[in-house]
């Protein structure tokens, strides 16, 4: 039989709890064990870069829809630009920025989480 928890430590269901919102949203984790401040930061970069991916493609398919039905699609350049609308170096730096934000959140949540499951013991 494990003991309970001690005064401001976590519980075997509050750390799943925060294993799986830091899965979820990199920074949930890390907020839910009382690193408030740090999880604050990550969840929030993380959403900054979710949103502005999101709207950079939205941008993009609406860019290309309007050209691909556009009757005069053959004429000049229309065709060769039509897939230069979703600005894919940007999209592919913020994907990368996302997974190291993705990464550092989950180093850090599992070193706090290391250090409550040592302090139980």
């Amino acid at each position: 039989m494990t003991p309970p928890p001690l005064p401001g430590q976590p519980g075997t269901d509050t750390l799943r709890l925060a294993t799986t919102a830091n899965v979820l949203l990199p920074g949930a984790g890390l907020f839910i064990l009382g690193r408030r401040k740090a999880g604050a930061i990550y969840a929030g970069l993380f959403l900054l870069c979710f949103l502005i991916v999101l709207v950079l493609f939205l941008v993009g398919y609406a860019n290309y829809l309007t050209t691909a039905m556009d009757p005069d699609l053959l004429q000049g350049n229309k065709l060769e630009q039509i897939g230069q609308g979703f600005h894919k170096e940007w999209l592919m730096a913020l994907a990368g920025f996302g997974v190291v934000i993705y990464a550092l959140s989950t180093v850090q949540f599992s070193r706090v989480k290391g250090g409550f499951a040592k302090s139980e013991s």
